[in-house]
């Protein structure tokens, strides 16, 4: 019986995923900051804990992985990735268990878009500086508009996003062609601004005030694909690559595993620059003439990890493998597997077998 824990209890794909690796051989215990997470039906322990930024989260985290003998911990949130990291070496002395995750220093570039797209840009392989998009980066309201400004002078359809965050974070195109009322009255909900409408969205805002990193890019509006990665200490493994033919929000709605030689090749040398390990997931995007270029990375799973074990390879226990130093063995994934989000409804009252239950 092997005992892991997940930091984010909501990843159906990730559960399914080692349920499968470890047929009734795996006890997975959940975290969530909201009691009424559904997938506490699903998880053979759920804790309700306090957000990550939380000063005695890490105290927290080691007592639950304590009182349930964690042989694991599989990191989720990214925004948590580094600080569980920073303590690694506590986490491990205290309890034993291990984490699976790339090491710090690769987590603070992946993390960070700006970081992330100043080293490709920076790289002196050709084929990682030329993946790198056009991009300003920007941390005051004058700052920003400025990044703005220098995208659309190059000739360059802008966008704007968060530097770290997920599920397309602060996210927005700018768009001339945008208004106010046809955003109200006539249009599906889009993630389009005018600079007008930006403008007087930041009107409270100072120009000496500081915002959240941000960072304004070229926009681009070709096909989109992920990458699902198994590597070890800078050497790819294994990739699963897939295209995304429909999204929710910032999710991957439909998608479907095409074999994609060069974006794997992208995947190969990005996973040797930054000394990334287990799985990783890396996505692209195509301008209009079709051009990939790097959209972020995610140094952890996602919550599509499955589809890259229906493909033939289970990453999920590979991964555990890898950390426990035991060889592993990857096959070529099968194409043409295509999926779609599901939604549905879990018992979670007090009458469910499943009862969230905190450490104190």
């Amino acid at each position: 019986m092997i005992t892991v824990l997940l930091t984010d209890g909501a990843f159906t794909g990730l559960i399914r995923t080692l349920r499968e690796a470890y047929p009734g051989n795996v006890r997975i215990i959940g975290l969530s900051m909201d009691i009424d997470t559904p997938h506490q039906s699903i998880l053979d322990a759920f804790y309700v804990v306090s957000s990550h930024e939380s000063p005695g989260y890490i105290d927290e985290l080691i007592q639950i992985v304590t009182a349930e003998h964690v042989e694991v911990i599989f990191p989720i949130v990214s925004e948590g990735l580094e600080s569980l990291m920073q303590n690694e070496s506590l986490i491990f002395s205290r309890t034993g268990a291990k984490i699976l995750s790339s090491p710090l220093s690769a987590l603070q570039i992946a993390n960070d878009k700006g970081l992330l797209y100043s080293f490709l840009h920076n790289s002196s392989d050709p084929a990682l500086s030329c993946i790198a998009p056009l991009f300003c980066l920007a941390d005051t309201k004058s700052s920003l508009m400025e990044a703005i400004q220098n995208i659309r002078n190059s000739g360059k359809k802008a966008c704007i996003k968060r530097r770290r965050g997920e599920d397309a974070a602060g996210f927005w195109v700018i768009d001339d062609q945008a208004d106010y009322t046809s955003q109200l009255f006539y249009q599906s909900p889009k993630r389009q601004l005018s600079e007008i409408m930006l403008t007087a969205m930041l009107v409270n805002v100072r120009d000496e005030d500081p915002i959240p990193p941000y960072m304004a890019c070229e926009f681009l509006p070709g096909e989109e694909w992920d990458c699902d990665v198994l590597c070890m200490e800078g050497k790819l493994i294994s990739v699963t690559t897939r295209i995304n033919l429909s999204m929710t929000g910032g999710l991957t709605a439909v998608l479907e595993v095409r074999d994609n030689p060069y974006l794997a090749s992208c995947c190969e040398r990005i996973v040797s620059a930054l000394n990334l390990s287990f799985i990783v997931c890396i996505s692209f995007r195509a301008d209009v003439d079709g051009r990939f270029f790097l959209l972020e990375i995610n140094p952890r799973i996602m919550g599509n990890i499955y589809v890259s074990a229906l493909a033939g390879n289970n990453y999920v226990k590979m991964s555990i493998d890898l950390l426990n130093e035991k060889p592993v063995h990857a096959v070529p994934p099968k194409n043409g597997i295509r999926t779609a989000l599901y939604y549905d409804q879990l018992v979670i009252s007090k009458n469910s077998p499943m009862q969230p239950i905190s450490p104190n």
